[in-house]
């Protein structure tokens, strides 16, 4: 049964922005890495370039890291808490420990594997010219899409292994942040929504839940004090630049401040 929300949302720093990101082309790696047709395994192997060109900007690795640490500091100091499910916070710090000691002992810099291999960088710099990865531009190319599934996805799964296993550490690390939060029903007036930031908290992510079948979206603004909503329609067509909705508007708000 397809769900009756959409969750829209907003990263509130750098960190949970790239992680974020990642998570995304991971999806959408996997969505195509499944599908039995050429265009698909090129589109996936397009992905796998994009997240190395995210992941060699800084180091993923460590910033991932110092996540999990301030998680597990953060869990580990509610332990003694009468009203803690134990059990269950003792499994979470579990989880953290391992995927802290995973990244240890995940080898070089996220992306090296990929450097040595001249198939994927030649599509690379091809794929940056406008049409440029046509058949007669890159043979080899077409001659690897014509394979059957398995060797294709084979190589697909040897190309992302090492994201595979990022995808892994970073989404328990998004999800502790994600369930932290408790939902509020809130409304914006005349469409539009204004909140200070405590600054005293880990200020992570904001979600926004609405409808699946609201005719309006979020437009999220937000600094280091502050965060603005405003809620934008389409009055004629998408084509156009959306308006401000000028009526007051339910939805029900997460503040991520684990």
């Amino acid at each position: 049964m397809p769900k009756k929300t959409f969750i829209f949302e907003q990263p509130l720093n750098e960190r949970i922005r790239i992680l974020l990101r990642i998570e995304a082309l991971i999806h959408k790696l996997d969505y195509f890495k499944n599908l039995n047709n050429d265009i698909a395994s090129y589109h996936a192997i397009l992905t796998i370039l994009e997240i190395t060109a995210l992941v060699e900007r800084g180091d993923i690795k460590q910033e991932l890291y110092k996540e999990l640490e301030r998680q597990h500091k953060v869990l580990n100091a509610l332990i003694s808490h009468q009203s803690v499910d134990k059990s269950r916070l003792e499994l979470t710090l579990s989880k953290l420990k391992h995927a802290m000691n995973n990244i240890h002992n995940m080898d070089g810099k996220l992306g090296e594997h990929l450097k040595k291999i001249d198939f994927l960088l030649t599509i690379k710099q091809r794929a940056a010219i406008p049409g440029g990865s046509c058949d007669f531009d890159l043979p080899q190319l077409r001659f690897w899409l014509n394979r059957d599934l398995d060797t294709r996805q084979r190589d697909l799964n040897r190309w992302s292994s090492p994201y595979d296993q990022l995808y892994e550490i970073l989404e328990l690390a998004i999800n502790i942040i994600r369930d932290s939060a408790h939902s509020e029903k809130v409304i914006a007036q005349n469409g539009f929504f204004q909140e200070t930031l405590d600054t005293s908290q880990p200020n992570q992510l904001i979600r926004i839940e609405l409808p699946r079948d609201s005719e309006i979206f979020p437009e999220i603004s937000a600094g280091k004090h502050r965060y603005t909503i405003r809620f934008l329609h389409n009055e004629q067509s998408v084509d156009k630049i959306p308006a401000q909705f000028k009526q007051d508007v339910e939805f029900k708000l997460y503040r991520c401040s684990f």
